[in-house]
């Protein structure tokens, strides 16, 4: 019974004091962080993967390609 309300009053103090906190700095790194991230991690995915479909610019496939050539 102890953990239980210990939980619950957590629970309602972070979800308060969370609410309020967080808000403000989440935004700020959101903000900053999520497009750097997105956009680097996007772009990277992108052609990442652009380049491993088409198997243009693919080390794997390239190395895939060269592995079965020399075999």
């Amino acid at each position: 019974a102890v953990p239980k309300p210990k939980a619950s009053a957590r629970k309602k103090k972070g979800d308060s004091a969370s609410s309020t906190t967080p808000p403000t700095p989440t935004p700020n790194t959101t903000a900053e962080s999520a497009p750097r991230l997105s956009a680097d991690k996007d772009s990277d995915e992108t052609v990442k993967s652009e380049a491993g479909k088409d198997g243009d610019e693919d080390d794997d496939e390239d190395d895939d390609d060269d592995d079965e050539e020399e075999e």
